[in-house]
């Protein structure tokens, strides 16, 4: 197995760096800044989440290691008392608040978390921990399962037992807690701050009631300062704001100045025991050589009567009033601004009706922050980091040293974001993915073109009985515009490459949720669109394994979200085979290509009637005519038509061609069964003068060609035979030769899975009617602008009973959608929640099951659409006459 250099730390992780741009090596840090390789600078304002305070290689931890090396003073000398240690031990004795004495000196803030376990049972004989929702308090095994977030905790067997958690800033949460377990709990630990969990700082007395409740429950109090300590929030300690004393506080983190691992677990001497003194310990404890920098930290923040905190707190003031005056102007984007000092958090609103079907499955696969921090520090060089608690958040905990014109600096970069998401003009924020990094110019506003997700209407009292869910997906470089107006400045080279960008992941996500659709029946059903991250050309090209494995979970969160029936998108059906690969997920499936198949036809029909075609003598094609919604149409074309030619692919030509000639069997077969039901119409009307024929030759070849049709053994060579005898034609015909089939016809189904167009303007007879079914599309947009003498129909859109939108709504219309959608609505609304439409031969039964599911819930044709807009009798009568006089011309 090959790795790559960059995945040798972290390959998860790597992908994600990587696909952001967040991926750089930093070769330089000095002060407040980093630079890469390439020599380019970034103001840091992420501070290692707290463990940078005083910036990059500050001087006076230099100072400290130096005097180390020259006074060759050893580091790790265990057992014994080492000096560095124990001064650094007095000086957190005499700095700390209340009575903390002991120092239990470790590598990391998760150690000093183990430590206090370990500390609060051995105190105490008791076993549970309570801690906070959505609080952090590190990785190990007992840290994490005291960390308040199922989503970490669950891969690794966590949180183990004799761990119980309660809603932060809630005192009547953890008394009641308390009571339930009176005599069970060791100990509760709590975040002055709840750093990861998006900077919720608590409220005012919530840690002194804490406090008063573990002393009157025998519960060890453990305040948790491993981020807010050592001067972040503005004070030395934020215990020292809220006048409390707990039994234990932790500290990390800036502890070792920025450039040595370096934790401790203080303790008072009520909770402090030999138990925990003989029997905790760690090889690398005491370490002179950290602890050294340890005292050189404690003694640049106290200097000068503690100056530099208080310099700290005024400019944490500054940035919180800055935060909240930005969250004033842009209320409609930002939902809070909270924190305390130098730690701030900005939550945005969740981007989930936002107009843009991008925007909204970003946000939900946790990746809006993780796409913001990638564009300030690509655009404007400013290094901000998102939360493994709150993804909607953006933190803001710059090194302590940071100055007011660099809080300015990061506050208008921040005004320019927030002024695209009000605007809408989400492209520019994803623009420097595709290589451009340039500054944004004027912000376009988008507001007026972008689509909120409308449901019908409920009166009180009226519920959801039915649920669905739809799998989709961009099928060509156009559909990202219409979903998204703002990617109307992208190039279609810049969409194909953002198309490829989205590849990175394959994890679905939610793009919108449809809260009602109401049937005229008066049954009601919501349903969910999730959007998988592959364009057409993408999921043709990928391997098979790889795009059907994200059909699949996409199909297991519709499961998961209560939805009994789950319908196939564009090629997510084709890649799956019809359906077939995410049977048996415990949810119902369809490909949605049967109601496509009748919407299409109508269409067609329609549409050539309007151009004055008479279908029983017109001449029809089929392009992709071995695919599912292909085979379909054609057998149902033959009920109307009888020269039809079937379309394979060319790159494919002997499976194409099997697979053609089986399907002229089976209309034959079809004819047959339609002119025995007395149907006498189209392929079936053909067969019937040919049987006529054969009766009055009555010679033996006749009768035994009659005999092979009435026993129904009817096969290519039969046909061919027959043909020959009687020196007629065979009404269908296969073709892998678009450049020389199409310019004959005039109705052409286009139903192919081609990632590529396959029909220009060069393939169409004047007056000719196609009905573009395929997703992404057959039909080459420069057509439209090409021909102004034949009607290219959009296949498969239906009006629904109600004007319900989905967001962007696919462009269309309200009240309009995508038949295999709404195919997939249909059989919710019925409450018939078995699989439907799957493999590549739909059956005809289901088909007209479907017309008639259409009928009974009002869903039906949407008129004529033609380039996204909806074409009156007036605009066809105009294409009409313009093919006329193309016609006269070409005989001229």
């Amino acid at each position: 197995m090959t790795v790559k250099h960059d995945e040798l730390l972290n390959p998860t992780l790597a992908k994600i760096l990587k696909a952001f741009k967040l991926d750089k090596d930093y070769v330089h840090g000095e002060g407040n800044y980093l630079a890469d390789r390439e020599g380019r600078k970034y103001l840091d304002f992420i501070a290692q989440y707290g463990a940078v305070p005083f910036g990059y290689n500050p001087d006076f931890v230099w100072e400290a290691l130096e005097r180390v090396r020259k006074n060759k003073i050893p580091s790790l000398t265990q057992p014994s008392l080492p000096g560095e240690a124990l001064m650094l031990a007095k000086k957190l004795m005499e700095l700390s608040p209340g009575d903390l004495t002991y120092s239990t000196f470790c590598q990391s803030g998760a150690e000093a978390v183990e430590a206090a376990i370990k500390l609060a049972r051995s105190a105490t004989g008791k076993k549970i921990i309570v801690s906070t929702i959505k609080s952090f308090h590190g990785k190990t095994l007992g840290a994490l399962s005291a960390t308040g977030r199922e989503v970490y905790q669950t891969p690794f067997g966590a949180p183990i037992p004799g761990f119980m958690h309660v809603p932060y800033n809630d005192i009547e949460a953890l008394e009641e807690m308390f009571i339930k377990h009176e005599g069970d709990i060791a100990g509760f630990i709590v975040e002055p701050v709840q750093g990861e969990g998006g900077m919720v700082p608590a409220r005012p007395g919530y840690l002194k009631k804490a406090q008063e409740l573990c002393r009157k429950y025998g519960i060890v109090f453990i305040v948790d300062e491993i981020q807010t300590g050592l001067g972040r929030t503005g004070s030395l300690f934020a215990c020292e704001e809220e006048g409390i004393e707990p039994d234990v506080m932790l500290l990390a983190k800036a502890l070792g100045g920025g450039l040595v691992p370096l934790g401790v677990c203080l303790s008072s001497p009520r909770v402090y025991n030999d138990d925990f003194g003989s029997l905790h310990s760690s090889t690398f404890a005491n370490n002179n050589l950290t602890c050294a920098v340890g005292s050189a930290v404690l003694d640049e923040l106290i200097k000068d009567d503690r100056k530099f905190i208080r310099e700290v707190k005024e400019k944490g003031d500054y940035l919180l009033k800055r935060a909240h005056d930005l969250g004033n102007r842009y209320s409609d984007i930002i939902k809070e601004v909270r924190g305390k000092g130098l730690m701030v958090g900005i939550e945005f609103y969740e981007l989930n009706d936002c107009g843009s079907f991008d925007m909204a499955y970003l946000t939900d696969v946790k990746g809006f922050t993780a796409l913001l921090a990638g564009f300030l520090l690509n655009v404007y060089n400013i290094r901000l980091a998102p939360f493994l608690n709150n993804p909607m958040t953006l933190r803001l905990e710059p090194p302590l040293t940071i100055t007011y014109e660099e809080i300015d600096y990061v506050m208008e970069a921040l005004e320019i974001v927030c002024e695209i998401l009000s605007k809408k003009d989400y492209a520019k924020l994803y623009r420097y993915l595709l290589g451009d990094y340039s500054k944004p110019g004027v912000i376009d506003d988008y507001r007026s073109v972008s689509r909120k997700i409308r449901g019908s209407a409920l009166k009180e009292g009226e519920k959801p009985t039915e649920k669905f869910a739809f799998v989709i997906h961009y099928p060509g470089p156009e559909d990202v515009v219409i979903n998204n107006p703002s990617f109307k400045t992208f190039s279609r080279d810049e969409i194909m490459k953002f198309m490829d960008w989205q590849t990175f992941d394959d994890e679905p996500g939610i793009v919108c949720y449809m809260p009602a659709i109401r049937s005229k029946t008066g049954k009601i059903a919501e349903g969910w669109l999730i959007g998988i991250p592959y364009g057409g050309r993408q999921i043709m090209s990928l391997p098979r394994e790889v795009t059907v494995k994200a059909v699949q979970k996409a199909v297991d969160l519709g499961r998961d979200l209560g939805a009994k029936i789950v319908g196939l998108g564009a090629l997510s059906s084709v890649v799956t085979r019809g359906g077939r690969s995410v049977q048996g997920r415990g949810v119902a499936i369809t490909s949605g290509n049967s109601f496509t198949t009748i919407m299409a036809l109508e269409a067609l029909f329609s549409g050539a009637k309007k151009m004055h075609i008479d279908v029983s003598r017109a001449h029809g094609a089929v392009v992709g005519a071995t695919g599912s919604i292909g085979r379909a149409c054609a057998l149902i074309m033959s009920e109307e038509m009888r020269y039809i030619t079937l379309l394979g692919n060319p790159q494919h030509p002997t499976s194409s061609k099997n697979r053609l000639n089986s399907l002229i069997e089976d209309m034959f077969s079809y004819a047959w069964e339609r002119r025995n039901r007395g149907e006498i119409k189209g392929l079936s009307a053909w067969l019937d003068e040919i049987m006529e024929i054969l009766e009055r030759k009555g010679d033996e070849r006749a009768k035994w060609l009659k005999t092979r049709i009435e026993n129904e053994e009817v096969n290519i060579e039969v046909l061919n035979e027959l043909c020959v005898y009687l020196g007629v034609s065979l009404p269908v015909t296969t073709s892998l030769d678009a450049e020389s089939t199409l310019p004959k016809c005039d109705l052409i189904v286009a139903a192919s899975n081609s990632p590529e167009y396959l029909v220009y303007s060069h393939h169409l007879k004047p007056g000719a009617v196609v009905c573009d079914v395929a997703r992404p599309a057959d039909v080459a947009p420069e057509v439209l602008e090409e021909r102004n003498d034949v009607l290219i129909l959009e296949g498969g859109l239906v009006e629904y009973p109600e004007p319900v939108v989905f967001g962007p709504n696919f462009g269309y219309r309200d009240g309009v959608s995508l038949a295999c959608l709404s195919e997939t609505v249909l059989l919710a609304l019925e409450g018939d929640y078995n699989d439907y439409s799957i493999g590549t031969k739909l059956s005809l039964d289901t088909v007209a099951y479907l017309r008639h599911l259409g009928e009974k819930h009002g869903f039906k044709l949407a008129g004529l659409v033609m380039g996204g807009k909806e074409i009156t009798d007036e605009d066809i009568e105009e294409i009409y006459r313009n093919s006329l006089r193309m016609k006269k011309a070409y005989s001229i």
